[in-house]
């Protein structure tokens, strides 16, 4: 017989999560095929459930749900994560969906990691004892004996931003992946850029990004080409022994030239 658990607040959530062996921590359970034997969900417990914005900032707490943040508004959202929440599923799913049970879904990442690895945005652990700050981009999964409590998401004035999801409409696939793209420029360079992408793997490399800062704009044809090739070295390497299609593979580059060809 399965067990579902319920905590009030956070604190009641970290000591059932010690107390009870094999607990396992859901959201709105929309992409779990079957419930685990122990389960307590995050969903009601008000704590968690809260955005809250900053100047430079905005947290967000797990049990959110994806018509939630949607409905923060354009204006007071990144650009990219406005467009990634748009695109997942429907509403009905959104209104169940959480942005918690988003980012720690195992195995394949879901829509939101490109554009929150782009933003390099910074997930917060409590345990019973201790807090933990993470950049998203070491996400592999949350931390025994922890919870995720918040998602903290910088507000980034860009100047271009492109976001995309490829593969299926409404499921996730071995095809699925999200690839988010950031630009800030200044006296006609480059002074900030974010490229990501998530889907069977992430990728986002800093010293391809640190080698484009500066870039005189508008970029040549010879630029593109230059960067690409760049991008592609650094993609391949990133993607050794990781399981990708070559579709996938394809659509990334695409995106990436296309991004590029932008700033012409």
């Amino acid at each position: 017989m399965k067990s579902i658990l319920l905590a009030k607040n956070t604190s009641e959530l970290i000591y059932q999560l010690k107390a009870t062996q094999g607990l396992q921590i859901v959201g709105g359970c929309t992409s779990i095929e079957e419930l685990p034997e122990k389960t307590i969900s995050t969903i009601g417990i008000k704590d968690l459930s809260v955005i809250t914005r900053h100047e430079r900032f905005l947290n967000v707490g797990p049990a959110v749900t994806l018509t939630q943040l949607l409905n923060v508004g354009q204006n007071h959202l990144p650009q990219i994560i406005f467009e990634a929440l748009g695109c997942i599923a429907n509403p009905m799913i959104r209104n169940m969906a959480t942005v918690g049970g988003n980012i720690c879904a195992p195995g394949h990442k879901r829509t939101l990691f490109a554009p929150l690895l782009a933003l390099e945005a910074r997930l917060v652990f409590k345990s019973q004892s201790e807090t933990k700050i993470e950049p998203i981009q070491n996400f592999k999964k949350v931390p025994e004996g922890f919870v995720l409590t918040n998602i903290r998401i910088p507000l980034v004035d860009s100047n271009l931003s492109i976001f995309r999801r490829v593969g299926p409409e409404n499921s996730i696939t071995e095809l699925s992946a999200s690839f988010a793209f950031l630009v800030s420029t200044e006296k006609n360079a480059i002074s900030d850029v974010s490229l990501a992408f998530a889907g069977p793997f992430i990728f986002k490399s800093k010293s391809l990004e640190n080698a484009l800062l500066g870039h005189k704009l508008p970029l040549t044809h010879k630029d593109i080409e230059n960067i690409q090739e760049q991008v592609e070295q650094e993609f391949q390497k990133a993607a050794t022994d990781q399981m990708i299609s070559d579709v996938v593979r394809q659509q990334f580059f695409n995106l990436c030239r296309y991004s590029f060809e932008q700033l012409t």
